[in-house]
């Protein structure tokens, strides 16, 4: 599947020759286990609201496509170079690149990519590259066979919030969701069940944009009185809105503001929250919708073969030691079988409980500490089927 699957036009990169290429030679990071990736770098997505606020940004990192981990671009180094070699900046044996692949060289804020005469090319906005392309975050381009993507400080920082939240096999996979954030700017759709943590997603998708600069907008319920309306979108111009959208029963919102929230001269990103995409077309109309971009987010039912490491990424927020791996085989099964319908929500909760639990040593102390009675905790925990002792090395 193409990584963005609508292409845009862009102005094509200068197609003029660089002069001599020197490598850097430092030592070489570590690659992070991939997929099979793109063999080449698709243009990205369509977009016709107008990226009117892109700006100058610069690149710290890059990763491959849709897998985690990144490179840093250290910033002591005017040219990294990538490849297959132990010499290389960043050094990725074994993918199939090219002894000495590619150039990165650093142009004020953007990254000049240049091909080394790699066997298998270089490829960006879907064309073999000829002389250099200039990057910007955002940017994705390939090393074939591998696929890169340009990060900044927010990209980085809030690219492991959308691999948790999506997932593998996601429809929209984290990068997709990331490029789109970082490049496009029109209205975004964020479908999933209750406990899907789509707030969250719709903040670090505000995060990663240009527009990270003004504090999203977030509304739970539009005001019915349409001056309210008026200042409310003005509040929202040149940031995110991030709408909450009710039950399948509420009515649809009042078509001139929804208008003045799909008009691109308005200035307002939209990202919407629902349940489904029905409640979406009942508030906002069939033809708006069909301008959104839709990311479902699936329910954690879905994903139980993820779910030990979902609780690693909570354990190792909340500093504690253990790990799923570590709680007792019954236990293991039992987290695995559950079909965690308050989905992050819930799973963050049977966390804290664990980490509780095996903190203080009993069910009461642990139940203290959380806020809830003894009898309540037990029950949620014999509902999942875990048993104690929790751990292989409780007593």
């Amino acid at each position: 599947m193409d990584p963005t699957d609508k292409p845009r036009p862009r102005v094509p990169a200068p197609q003029e020759t660089s002069g001599s290429l020197r490598l850097s030679r430092v030592t070489p990071r570590n690659s992070p286990a991939s997929p099979a990736t793109p063999a080449r770098t698709p243009p990205p997505p369509n977009d016709r609201f107008l990226g009117w606020d892109a700006g100058p940004d610069p690149t710290i990192a890059i990763c491959e496509y849709d897998v985690t981990g990144d490179w840093e671009l250290r910033g002591d180094l005017a040219e990294l170079s990538l490849g297959g070699s132990s010499q290389c900046t960043i050094s990725i044996p074994g993918r199939g690149l090219s002894a000495r692949h590619c150039l990165l060289e650093r142009r004020a804020r953007k990254l000049r990519l240049n091909d080394l005469a790699s066997s298998y090319g270089v490829f960006f906005r879907g064309r073999r590259l000829e002389g250099f392309a200039d990057l910007s975050p955002g940017d994705m381009f390939t090393a074939r066979p591998m696929t890169f993507v340009c990060l900044n400080d927010e990209m980085r920082q809030h690219r492991p919030t959308v691999f948790e939240i999506l997932g593998s096999g996601a429809v929209r996979t984290p990068d997709w969701v990331m490029v789109e954030s970082v490049t496009g700017s029109g209205p975004m759709l964020l479908t999933g069940k209750a406990g899907c943590d789509l707030d969250r997603l719709a903040h670090a998708i505000h995060a990663m944009s240009t527009r990270r600069n003004r504090k999203a907008v977030e509304v739970a319920t539009v005001p019915p009185d349409g001056d309210a309306q008026v200042a409310l979108a003005e509040q929202a111009f040149q940031t995110s809105l991030i709408l909450h959208l009710g039950q399948e029963e509420e009515a649809p919102l009042d078509p001139d503001f929804v208008s003045k929230l799909f008009d691109a001269r308005g200035g307002i990103r939209l990202i919407a929250l629902a349940a489904s995409p029905d409640i979406a077309r009942r508030a906002l109309t069939d033809a708006n919708v069909e301008l959104m971009q839709h990311i479902p987010v699936r329910a954690l039912a879905y994903r139980r073969g993820e779910i030990h490491q979902l609780l690693d990424l909570r354990f190792k927020e909340r500093a504690f030691h253990r790990r799923a791996d570590d709680v007792t085989p019954v236990n293991q099964e039992a987290l695995k079988r559950y079909h965690w319908p308050g989905n992050f929500a819930e799973l963050r909760q049977v966390a804290d409980a664990i980490i509780a639990y095996a903190t203080l040593g009993s069910m009461r102390r642990a139940a203290v500490s959380l806020g809830v009675s003894r009898q309540k905790l037990t029950r949620h925990l014999e509902r999942i089927g875990l048993a104690t002792p929790l751990f292989g090395q409780d007593k």
